[in-house]
């Protein structure tokens, strides 16, 4: 069950110690989290908006969805099809299904770790924009909101 706290090793919030289970195709790294907090700086951050399309207390079903019952989605700027929900009700639901967030690794995440192994400070932004980049395999590569939403004891 993945549900630490944010260690300074980590990727803003995200765990990566399970992360090498769920590589994508291309390498990318998955990062995992169960912190509400984190999840919602990531949501911010994509302008996500906590959203269901299954009937709840808040209101009724919108769109038919396959996911084994969690029911909770995100809406984007541009592709809201889903009922929004408050977070108190998209955190019950994650709570209840035992669910972890994980999301593929960015190109700003991978930055900023690189700039941390530099020690910080200023003067190696765009190098270690380019390095994270590279590492990446994926040049010009702006912010993705690429997410799922796993059972915590599938990560192990």
């Amino acid at each position: 069950m993945i549900n630490t706290p944010p260690r300074p090793s980590d990727t803003h919030g995200f765990s990566t110690q399970a992360a090498d289970s769920l590589r994508t195709p291309s390498g990318t790294r998955a990062l995992i989290t169960s912190d509400h907090d984190t999840i919602r700086r990531w949501a911010a951050r994509h302008s996500a908006v906590p959203a269901t399309g299954e009937a709840t207390v808040s209101g009724p079903a919108t769109v038919t969805v396959n996911d084994g019952g969690a029911g909770i989605r995100f809406n984007f700027p541009g592709a809201g099809f889903f009922r929004p929900i408050t977070w108190d009700e998209w955190f019950g639901n994650f709570e209840a299904h035992h669910l972890a967030f994980a999301v593929d690794e960015e190109v700003a995440d991978r930055a900023y770790a690189i700039w941390q192994e530099h020690g910080g400070g200023h003067g190696r932004d765009r190098s270690d924009w380019f390095e994270a980049e590279r590492q990446l395999d994926r040049p010009g590569a702006g912010q993705g909101a690429r997410y799922r939403l796993i059972k915590r004891n599938s990560v192990a």
